[in-house]
């Protein structure tokens, strides 16, 4: 089936990984497990719980925001029957128009460094580390996901002749080739960027990242400024620190700008973001697809920028210019973020 559907993997090259054994990140979600993973797992565990929802069936995590199930002292006790999304992180795989790899850079086990390097994504050296997750996405593209791509084709169509209509349609290619030759940049006009959810709202729905605690760190709205959180693998949070937010555009060191310039340049080449911004946009807004992606890039750059310079005062007690490893720790809060985002298609 992967010779029919081909995996674009592009998004991969340059970077390397590899899994820290002191995260854990990644196991505060429900992955979708399939009819032979279940029985794996129940093997393992006779009253392991699933979740159904829409049609699809869910590993059950532990409530109020807690790890998985199988989730103890940050090692995996189910490693050898673990569900495939859990196999396949850090690369997810957005199915749309083509079935396009990018990776979550939320992940503290994938090297940022190369987001610094100015070359097309094409010409970047092979991806390290990831032999065995992309084998776990080729082998999880079936008759189903095939259909699914049939499907966001089909939207895609709906969608660009009501959009081409009103004269507001442009080809993804079209766009990125205009915004790669000026690419947007976050101006003093993006801040105030949107508050994070509040804990009310629940602790599963808040962004998460790691901060080399037992526990990832949540980030919510809190009464006075941004709250974070160190959320327990049982479920429950205690609170570290609260801080005004970022209401103005941080001035940046050479290296965080370059950091930064690059992680926007990512972002474009994501079939994902293309499909969030078309979704949205309303046929006879006087607004262009370019116009949307543009402002949705420099958005995407203010949030960085904003939960960075929160992050490291609150976190790290630090002050002046965002350095490099700041804009890493912003790009690590927010990008498993963006990428839950609603698109014209679906993920793999």
């Amino acid at each position: 089936m992967s010779d029919l559907l081909p995996l674009d993997l592009t998004l991969l090259n340059g970077f390397e990984y590899a899994c820290r054994p002191d995260c854990g990140l990644c196991c505060y979600a429900e992955p979708r497990a399939e009819p032979a993973e279940r029985a794996r797992l129940l093997q393992i565990a006779p009253r392991v719980e699933f979740a159904r929802r829409g049609g699809s069936t869910f590993l059950r995590a532990r409530p109020d925001g807690g790890a998985c199930q199988f989730l103890a002292a940050n090692r995996c006790g189910a490693w050898s029957a673990r569900p495939g999304p859990c196999r396949q992180f850090p690369v997810t795989v957005h199915v749309g128009d083509r079935l396009q790899a990018s990776l979550v850079l939320s992940c503290p086990g994938i090297d940022l460094a190369c987001l610094a390097v100015v070359s097309p994504w094409e010409e970047r050296a092979a991806p390290r580390g990831f032999a065995a997750e992309v084998r776990t996405a080729m082998g999880r593209i079936t008759p189903a996901v095939a259909r699914t791509v049939d499907e966001a084709r089909r939207r895609r169509r709906r969608l660009r002749s009501a959009l081409t209509e009103t004269g507001q349609w442009a080809d993804e290619e079209e766009v990125r080739a205009e915004l790669r030759a000026s690419l947007p940049f976050p101006t003093a006009a993006d801040f105030p960027v949107p508050e994070p959810p509040a804990v009310g709202e629940g602790i599963a729905q808040l962004p998460l990242f790691f901060d080399g605690r037992p526990g990832p760190v949540a980030l919510a709205e809190g009464r006075d400024g941004w709250a974070f959180l160190e959320v327990r693998p049982g479920g429950g949070a205690e609170p570290l620190a609260e801080v005004p937010p970022a209401d103005q555009l941080p001035e940046l060191t050479v290296e965080g700008r370059r950091l930064l310039q690059g992680y926007l340049r990512y972002f474009l080449e994501r079939d994902a973001l293309f499909g969030t911004v078309v979704a949205e946009l309303e046929p006879g807004e006087e607004r262009t697809v370019t116009d949307e992606m543009r402002s949705e890039l420099r958005a995407i750059g203010a949030l960085v920028l904003a939960r960075a310079e929160t992050l490291r005062r609150a976190l790290r007690g630090a002050s002046g210019p965002l350095t490099g490893a700041d804009v890493v720790g912003g790009i690590r809060a927010c990008d498993q973020d963006l990428l839950d985002r609603p698109t014209w298609g679906d993920r793999l």
